[in-house]
């Protein structure tokens, strides 16, 4: 049994030795109790619960702002911060100092102190001549001189400040004059700076020039216009983080040059444009290790400059050796699951050509090359792809969207459904909506340098993209083609969970990810989640050029990627800490299902499903084909056999039979229920208390009729209703009826002739099983009203009218629900307790809840509306967020318990049983293979960062002729290496001290981790990076 973090350091294990344990330690089992001890399993049960102290409050602490404006009389701080920022306007006591070279002018008078700069530390005030020796190597700051009234904005240009290029020590023999009106962009705004360029004998070109002093030019030939490395490195930051615009971000730097406008230099917002673009484009190269490698930006190949997921299977550098040969039952551990969807919001105008603007490296990262994907899309020009699904319309839209004056209407993608990465030649455009030879060549061209993997595809369309894939797959350039046996036993489809309920029941129980083998908790929406990353950039990348957009777009899919990269130890961690609770939780209330199972049935459910999961023809255990017994079947028996009773000659006490009679009682006690409901539900107009007096006027009139009956069938009837007349005046709604049931068993046995106990008996089981199974009917349409709701209605009026038909429904439920208290506390009376109540159970409030609701929740937990039309407290949003999903569901008693299980006549009872008892089935094998599939990612990430570290310390001796260059390649590598490590150590550490991975994961199979060979490197190179 492995030893828990804690346990090793007890035994005086350091951390390099704990992780070596980890990493030789685990093998992946489908044993949901393997590698959990008892005593960690319960480790923390009952802890005990030490109250804090309580903490004495102080206002400037708790209320800082509070405390700064002034509270209680007293004035606060704002007036001193007002009138020290007004003091920095003057020249304050720099101004009566002076400057401290004090130096004097040709009269020997002290040269006067008049220039103060906004970037250095202090606000001393210094002359001309110190603001010069100061800025010599800081001339991008900004300058302000004093000129007797305040202080204006200057300039380093202005007063004489020139810039030497080409020499350490700024001095040449023979400098040549840049452009007169030159431009640098920084930080802190738009500066004109009097720059000389080196032409002496060590001369290199302008733009070197600028580059070796981190200024990036903007042509390659006569610059006059340069951006600060920082200035880049701060607009890309931004643009990922708050999806600032170019055009914005030039605007700040305009305004923080001159807000007026008056001053600003001439706009070089399309040279900025351009400068970007470029150092994207090297960025990306840099990253993607093209200047380590001979030819690096030649021999680049399709989707090498892509970021890739470290955690899914890269054959050859994550996987253990054998894992082709694994054990079936183990094979989804080394699953490809792939999540793919449409963007309709990425749209893109009519503006450039390609020709005229390219994508400098589309086909290289995440966009498909264009020249192949246009010359496929063009053969389908005019095909239309049919859906049989009613319950999705995409296809039916997909050649009625918005098509004037756009390129592209959309773009289609494909990332990891499980860690959300962007895949490599993942994305690509869409001309006509989501067409099939669009998705088509995306999802191809990303799969197909990893066709030893059995692959899941999560698809919000996939029950019809599947159809005539591998037919279409033909029509693909040749060397996308993969062989149709590996194909038709590689993919698996799947439906969002999300979106499953937008599909027809033989669409989306097929296609469930809750239900599908080897998916653990997946749930397909992740590429959701990223284009509501990705629409913010959508209003910018409208306007631009194809290939500006393709670079932007695959800029902002790299930093996702990157975001994604660096917090995989934390999500993985979250993720595993949730699995390892569910896996439990779902096992043990599976284990609880199965005590009111039996063996033979657990064993034919159990063939069934494997049977069903293996071939999706075989007969579906997750659908209910019927129902079970009804008060209206129990009925028609009983007329059955009193018409039987009247052929053989024998007759009742009355000609209204025993069956009829009780059958009438028991109408007339729904009557009183609807009454007595519509009485307490809220104030009633006028109009609506005569109709209801109307009503209990009829409904007394019938009691007396079924009293004139009664009294054949029970004898001394007006004894019995002399005991309950207390003298007051009762209404209808609330006259006991006096049925065998409501009368004590001795006087039952004397009072009660021709077996109506045992009619009503019968009467009252089969209604609680009506009950049941209406109760289930308007809990499911209570769930599809609500989502109908929450996607389909907008305004006040539609909602009010929402609300009101749920509202109605629910006042259905609880009158269902009250029926059947009723009816069980009948039988109680007439059967006495008995093991017919692990049937039929008593109902509480908490059971009367869906299969898909959890304990407690009003509606399905995603949404945030109640059906009093109330929003949901964030306590109620925090548990339904708790609950979200299938896989962390509790069935109610009334989807599983043992009495749905009948004789072989109540197949439709035992139909009811089994869908519940298989889907509890699959959430327990989703959740232990959730978190056995983390287990795997968790090693597969620290695997793939080890390689990828190894991969840069052996390209860190790229040989060149320049050995300054030679030690940047060496000293970049280095860093990237370290990186890698870091990530790698510091994913080991939270994971470690989490409570539930005491393991990380090896086995016998796990290839060690070792130097990788040159040869071994460039083989893997042009793939895996």
């Amino acid at each position: 049994m492995p030893i828990s973090p804690t346990k090793l350091q007890a035994k005086g294990m350091q951390n390099d030795e704990q992780t070596a344990f980890f990493m030789e330690d685990w093998e992946p089992t489908l044993d949901i109790e393997a590698g959990w001890s008892e005593d960690e399993r319960g480790e923390h049960d009952g802890q005990e619960i030490i109250d804090k102290p309580l903490v004495k409050h102080y206002i400037n602490s708790d209320s800082p702002l509070q405390e700064w404006m002034g509270y209680d009389g007293r004035p606060g701080y704002r007036e001193e911060f007002l009138l020290e920022d007004l003091r920095l306007e003057g020249r304050g006591s720099a101004g009566l100092l002076g400057c401290s070279c004090k130096r004097l002018d040709e009269n020997n008078h002290p040269i006067p102190s008049l220039f103060r700069c906004e970037e250095c530390f202090g606000c001393d005030i210094v002359c001309q001549e110190c603001c010069l020796d100061r800025h010599k190597r800081l001339p991008l700051h900004v300058i302000n001189k004093w000129n007797g009234q305040y202080f204006e904005r200057t300039s380093l240009k202005d007063i004489g400040l020139r810039v030497q290029l080409g020499h350490l020590d700024m001095t040449c023999a023979c400098p040549v004059r840049g452009h007169r009106d030159f431009i640098v962009l920084h930080v802190n705004g738009i500066h004109r700076v009097n720059i000389d360029f080196c032409a002496c004998d060590q001369r290199i070109s302008h733009r070197r020039q600028l580059m070796q002093c981190d200024w990036f030019p903007s042509t390659v030939h006569q610059p006059q216009t340069a951006c600060t490395r920082r200035l880049l490195e701060h607009f890309l930051l931004l643009t990922w983080s708050s999806k600032v615009s170019a055009f914005e971000y030039y605007q700040t730097l305009e305004r923080l040059t001159d807000n007026t406008g008056i001053s600003v230099p001439k706009s070089r917002y399309s040279v900025f444009m351009r400068m970007v673009r470029e150092y994207r484009h090297i960025l990306l190269l840099k990253r993607g290790g093209r200047g380590h490698v001979e030819n690096g930006i030649a021999d680049v190949q399709p989707g090498e400059l892509a970021l890739h997921c470290p955690a899914c299977p890269h054959p050859g550098i994550n996987l253990p050796r054998g894992w082709e040969t694994v054990d079936p039952s183990l094979k989804f551990l080394y699953y490809l699951i792939i999540a793919m969807d449409a963007n309709f919001r990425l749209k893109n105008r009519t503006r450039l050509s390609d020709l005229v603007d390219p994508g400098m490296h589309t086909g290289l990262a995440y966009f498909v090359a264009t020249k192949p994907y246009s010359a496929h899309v063009l053969k389908f020009a005019s095909q239309k792809d049919v859906s049989t699904c009613s319950g999705f319309s995409a296809l039916a839209h997909a050649e009625s969207k918005f098509l004037n004056g756009l390129r592209a209407t959309g773009v289609g993608l494909c990332l990891c459904a499980r860690h959300e990465f962007v895949r490599p030649k993942g994305v690509g455009d869409l001309q006509k909506g989501e067409r099939f030879c669009n998705m088509d060549f995306i999802f191809f061209s990303t799969i197909i340098p990893l066709l030893l993997l059995n692959v899941v595809i999560s698809y919000d369309i996939a029950c019809q993209w599947k159809i005539h894939l591998l037919d279409r797959m033909n029509k693909l350039p040749e060397n996308m083609r993969i062989p149709v046996a590996v194909a038709t036993t590689s993919f698996m489809f799947g439906i969002p969970k999300f979106h499953a309920s937008a599909h027809d029941d033989s669409c989306s129980i097929p296609h469930s990810l809750n239900l599908m083998p080897g998916v653990g908790r997946t749930d397909g929406e992740g590429v959701e989640r990223n284009w509501a990353e990705m629409n913010r950039v959508a209003n910018s990348t409208k306007e631009m050029g194809p290939g500006a957009r393709h670079d932007t777009l695959d800029d902002h899919f790299g930093h996702h990627n990157w975001r994604k990269f660096v917090g995989l130890g934390l999500s993985l961690r979250k993720r595993l800490v949730t699995a390892v609770k569910e896996r439990d939780c779902q096992q043990a209330a599976f284990q609880e299902f199965n005590l009111a199972v039996g063996t033979a049935y657990q064993n034919q459910w159990t063939a069934m499903a494997e049977s069903w999961e293996a071939d999706k023809t075989q007969p579906n255990p997750f659908t209910n084909k019927e129902r079970g017994v009804s008060e209206a079947d129990v009925r028609a028996h009983f007329a059955e056999q009193d018409k039987t009773a009247a052929m053989d000659g024998r007759f009742h006490h009355h000609n209204m039979s025993p069956s009829v009679f009780i059958a009438w009682g028991l109408s007339l006690e729904d009557s009183q229920r609807h009454l007595h409901f519509e009485i307490t539900d809220g104030t009633l107009s006028s109009y609506h208390q005569a109709e209801l007096q109307r009503r209990r006027t009829s409904l007394l009139k019938q009691i007396h009729r079924f009293r004139s009956v009664q009294a054949i069938y029970m004898v001394d009837l007006e004894n019995l209703l002399e005991q309950n007349d207390d003298g007051s005046l009762v209404e209808a709604e609330n006259t006991i009826l006096l049925l065998p049931s409501s009368i004590s068993a001795a006087i039952r046995t004397l009072t009660c002739h021709d077996d109506i106990t045992c009619i009503e008996e019968k009467l009252r089981d089969a209604q609680c099983h009506d009950c049941l199974h209406k109760l289930r009917n308007a809990l499911r349409a209570r769930v599809h009203l609500i989502k109908h709701r929450n996607r389909e209605t907008r305004g006040q009026r539609a909602n009010t009218h929402a609300a009101s038909i749920i509202g109605r429904l629910e006042g259905k439920i609880k009158m269902i629900a009250e029926k059947y208290r009723t009816a069980h506390e009948c039988l109680i009376a007439l059967r006495g307790h008995g093991p017919w109540e692990g049937e039929l159970r008593p109902l509480n409030a908490h059971d009367v809840r869906g299969p898909s609701e959890d304990v407690g929740s009003l509606e399905n937990p995603s949404d945030i509306i109640g059906p009093n039309g109330r929003k949901w407290t964030k306590k109620q949003l925090a548990a339904a967020n708790r609950r979200l999903g299938q896989g962390f569901m509790q069935v109610s008693w009334i989807w599983t318990s043992v009495g749905v299980l009948g004789d072989d006549d109540n197949a439709g009872l035992n139909d009811a049983l089994r869908v519940e008892w298989v889907k509890a089935r699959a959430r327990a094998l989703r959740w232990n293979e959730e978190v056995l599939l983390l287990k795997e990612e968790m090693w597969r990430t620290r695997t793939y960062l080890e390689w990828k570290a190894r991969w840069w310390e052996n390209h860190a001796k790229f040989a060149v002729d320049d050995s300054l260059l030679s030690e940047g390649i060496a000293a970049y590598a280095f860093r990237q290496a370290a990186l890698q490590r870091r990530l790698s150590i510091s994913f080991l550490q939270l994971w470690s001290t989490s409570l539930t991975t005491n393991q990380v994961h090896t086995s016998h199979m796990r290839v060690p981790l070792r130097a990788w060979t040159q040869q071994e490197v460039a083989s893997k190179d042009a793939t895996h990076r």
